[in-house]
């Protein structure tokens, strides 16, 4: 298996590629959609660097480069670790991913909707934002949290394989 710092180089050299292919392809076509293509664009290398450095298979290990980088906030994390065998189901290509962005998804969403529903608080940016990333906004969103998950579980199943 990769080191974590080699995990982190794949998966950074992957965005590289991406992002320099897909201003390729943008600048093939009219400049007038800029913000079509701009606002995806940003999103997923947003949620793809934070996916990167902060959401991998790696979580599953009480101690690791990708909880550290949580700082104080890692003791979130415990309880997903503890659930988790290293290179069990948190490093299956659809459930891994799947079970950190739901993990993490039910902590951030626990205050807003306790907020909301709790305090009755109005939260109108919710929506706001929802209708301002769009479809493909929200589409680049969810495949940048997944990708370098599945950089990442395939580089440990192609160099596991390469050592039998």
């Amino acid at each position: 298996m990769p080191a974590g710092d080699i995990h982190l180089r794949l998966e950074l050299a992957a965005l590289f590629l991406i992002v320099i292919g897909g201003l390729g392809v943008a600048s093939l076509g009219e400049f007038d959609g800029w913000r079509d293509s701009f606002v995806p664009l940003l999103v997923f290398v947003g949620t793809y660097l934070f996916s990167c450095l902060l959401l991998s298979p790696d979580l599953d290990l009480a101690r690791s480069s990708p909880q550290n980088r949580w700082g104080p906030l890692r003791v979130l994390w415990r309880p997903y670790a503890r659930l988790f065998r290293h290179r069990g189901l948190s490093h299956n290509l659809l459930f891994g991913p799947l079970s950190r962005i739901l993990y993490l998804g039910a902590i951030l969403a626990a205050v807003p909707c306790a907020l909301h529903w709790g305090a009755e608080v109005d939260m109108p940016w919710v929506e706001d934002l929802w209708n301002y990333l769009g479809q493909n906004g929200l589409l680049a969103l969810v495949i940048g949290l997944i990708l370098p998950n599945e950089i990442h579980i395939v580089a440990d199943r192609f160099f596991s394989a390469r050592r039998i």
